[in-house]
């Protein structure tokens, strides 16, 4: 029974999840870069990316936080906050790779 909720939890919890982007760059200070996916100056301000939302990759693991959208508003880029358990070297292993919102 306590791996069917365990899988249960890990489907639904796919079905909530938004992409984000894809992971461009790593910054200093525990940080990624990912260039935004369907956001545009059409986009309804509820769709946006909000601050602090979690973002996850493609295994559901939180990997940070939302902290800010930068560029032009046809092509933005979203600032990720890594969490602290992720150390810098692995970070390398999320470039090109989609990210997602929770």
């Amino acid at each position: 029974m306590y791996i069917y909720h365990l899988i249960n939890l890990y489907i639904n919890g796919k079905k909530h999840m938004k992409r984000l982007g894809t992971v461009v760059q790593t910054v200093a200070h525990n940080g990624l870069l990912v260039r935004g996916e369907n956001i545009g100056p059409d986009t309804p301000l509820n769709n946006l990316p909000r601050i602090n939302l979690f973002v996850v990759d493609k295994s559901v693991r939180r990997i940070g936080k939302v902290n800010g959208v930068i560029g032009s508003v046809n092509s933005p880029y979203i600032s990720i906050k890594v969490m602290g358990d992720i150390s810098p070297s692995d970070l390398r292993k999320y470039l090109n790779e989609k990210v997602y919102v929770k």
